[in-house]
Order: C-alpha cells, then sequence, then structure tokens
C-alpha cells in the first residue's frame, strides 16, 4: 500500500534542509520570490524513483534479482522481517547497511539467518554478506500530510563502520562494500567512516542515552529536556521543589547500573564507558535535544510497537548474560510494554 501511494503522488522524495534557516552564510541555497520577502529554502528532491513491495518465499525461493547494495532503515522491531524479505537476493558479493537505534539488530540477523558461522564456515562463505553499521546524531522529522517528505531539523553527524565478519578467516571485502562506503562518506550529512571500534563505543554511549531518556519522555508525555533540569529551574518547571534532585537521582542511578552492565560485559572499553562519562553524555543529549520528542513518545503517541525491546530491553539481556542486576531497565522497559499494550484495551470512566 506505501508502494502505491508513493506511485500516486508522483515517485518522488524530497527532504527539506530546514536547519540551514540557522545558517545566513548559506543564502545561496535560498530561493526568493515574489510572494515571499525572507525567501524558502529549496528542497532536495529525488524523482523517478522506483518503489515496489519486496516479496520473498520462506523457502528462499523467490525470484528477485540480485542487491549488490541494501540500506536498511526501518524500525529495530521490523529489521528481521525487512531482512527476510529480501534475503534471496543476498550472498557475500552483498554489502547491507543497518541503520536502526537500539542495539542487537545485527546479532538478531546472524541468529536467525547464520547460525553457527564458525561451524558451517563452508556452506555459509558464499551467502553472508558484508555488514556496515551506523548511527545517525542528525535531526530529522516527518510531517503527517506529507509522507514521502522528510524536514533535516538538526545537520550534526553520522558514523559507519564495517562490521567484523563472524567467519575466520575473514573474506576481503567485495566491491559493494567499497562502492558504498564510498557512497556514505560523500554525504552531506556530517558523515565520516570509522573503524568498529570506536564505534562500537560510540553505540553503547547511545544506547545509554536512549535507554535513560526515551522511556522516561514515552512515559511521562514530556520532551527530552525534561530530564535535564537546571537547578535555578526546579521551583518554575515543576511545583514540587525536589524536582531536580529527584531527576539527577534517576539519571546517577540509570547510569550507573548501566556502567555496571557495560563493564562486565565489554570489560576493555571500562576506561571509556565509566559511569560519570555515561552520565555527562546522557545528560549533554538531554540538554542538546531539549526541544525533541524522542522516537519513542512518538511511538506512543501514534499507538505503535516501540523499539523498548532493541533499547531497554537489550540493556536487561545483556545484564542477565552477565550476571549483573538490573532493576531500573527492568522497571522502564515493562512500564513502556504495559503502556503499549494500554492502546488494546478500552477505559471506562
Amino acid at each position: 500500500a506505501s508502494a502505491d501511494r508513493f506511485a500516486r503522488s508522483g515517485s518522488r522524495i524530497s527532504v527539506v534542509n530546514d536547519w540551514m534557516r540557522s545558517q545566513p552564510s548559506r543564502k545561496l541555497l535560498r530561493t526568493d520570490d515574489a510572494g515571499s520577502s525572507s525567501g524558502d529554502i529549496a528542497p532536495w528532491m529525488a524523482e523517478d524513483i522506483q518503489a515496489m513491495a519486496a516479496t520473498s518465499l520462506p523457502d528462499g525461493k523467490g525470484e528477485q534479482t540480485h542487491i549488490d547494495k541494501l540500506v536498511i532503515t526501518t524500525k529495530a522491531q521490523d529489521t528481521l522481517q525487512a531482512y527476510w524479505s529480501v534475503r534471496a537476493s543476498l550472498n557475500s558479493k552483498s554489502t547491507v547497511v543497518l541503520l536502526q537505534n537500539g542495539m542487537g539488530t545485527y546479532e538478531a540477523i546472524q541468529r536467525e539467518f547464520y547460525p553457527s558461522p564458525q561451524q558451517h564456515q563452508r556452506e555459509l562463505a558464499s551467502e553472508i554478506p558484508t555488514f556496515i553499521i551506523g548511527t545517525n546524531a542528525n535531526g530529522c522529522l516527518r510531517v503527517p500530510d506529507e509522507e514521502f517528505t522528510t524536514h533535516h531539523t538538526a545537520m550534526v553527524s553520522c558514523q559507519f563502520a564495517v562490521r567484523p565478519s563472524l567467519l575466520n578467516p575473514p573474506p576481503p571485502l567485495p566491491l559493494s562494500a567499497l562502492d558504498m562506503l564510498a557512497t556514505l562518506s560523500s554525504l552531506p550529512l556530517g558523515t565520516t567512516i570509522t573503524n568498529w571500534s570506536d564505534l562500537h563505543l560510540q553505540l553503547l554511549l547511545k544506547l545509554a542515552a536512549n535507554a535513560v531518556i526515551s522511556p522516561v519522555t514515552a512515559l511521562t508525555g514530556c520532551r527530552n529536556g525534561y530530564l535535564a533540569p537546571l537547578p535555578q529551574d526546579s521551583s518554575r518547571q515543576c511545583a514540587d521543589a525536589s524536582y531536580y534532585e529527584s531527576m539527577r537521582s534517576y539519571l546517577s542511578s540509570a547510569c550507573a547500573e548501566i556502567a555496571a552492565v557495560y563493564a562486565r560485559a565489554y570489560p576493555y572499553l571500562h576506561g571509556e564507558l565509566t559511569v560519570q562519562t555515561i552520565e555527562e553524555y546522557v545528560s549533554r543529549i538531554a540538554y542538546s535535544s531539549a526541544r525533541n520528542r524522542s522516537s519513542m513518545l512518538q511511538d506512543i503517541a501514534a499507538g505503535r510497537q516501540t523499539e523498548a525491546e532493541w533499547i531497554n530491553g537489550y540493556v536487561v539481556r545483556l545484564g542477565q548474560q552477565h550476571g549483573v542486576p538490573t532493576p531500573v531497565n527492568t522497571l522502564l522497559y515493562t512500564l513502556v510494554k504495559l503502556k503499549e499494550a494500554a492502546r488494546y484495551h478500552t477505559t471506562y470512566e
């Protein structure tokens, strides 16, 4: 249905660079017309885009052409289904880019489609694509009545890295991976190509920020700035004078729990993922995105499934694997899942 709507709308994708409104030096990218004294920002458009629904049979016999380069930007909970729908078109010459919130989608794909690569190396050597993992800090917004238009609200950065292969020895990068890395590095999105160890650190910090900020905003209906109170603003923002102390206590407890999980799961990163480092990072994200509505809050408001399974759920599972209790994240995860389920029940006065 989405592909049909896209075709009827003119097969066009538009990006409005709203972030340029705060960049006076970008005047050349504005278009002045007689009806506007200030001028509008010219949208970037890609036309004649072919869109179709992927169809693949469960036994992998779907007749599809080979896919050299695939970018998956679905919600984390939809990634496995999206990958399954085109798996028949992928092989060792393919490159797949994963760009989701949270963590664990790559591992889920490996478990589901390529189990025990060390034991089945010969069989899987021709099947497993090269994977590139990405993280995006740019701000984007989609307006309900502009389904195929994205508003680029904040220019920040994107990072990408090749995920080390589970095969031993690892195969050389296919040509599709080199082409994809070149394409990604040329994107005007503050993009950098880095190594996996550096990106993994950034992903863990981002996971911590999402795990601390997103569920609270989803449960309270507040913007991210709710978790970034200033001492002098506490009495003004909330009638409860202990608001600031309560929020700082929550941030400290949540960050300390995540740091304890990371210390056991990734001891080689212990010096870079201290409680102080994580808390400072989370606070900085809350301040810098104070006016934003987290994607988890937007999902709850729209009655959609959230990515809690891949954010707080991931922290909980990681803690269980390494014997670290996670009461804060367990509670947050449970409350968000209850909030999701509430949409199926009628509230009686």
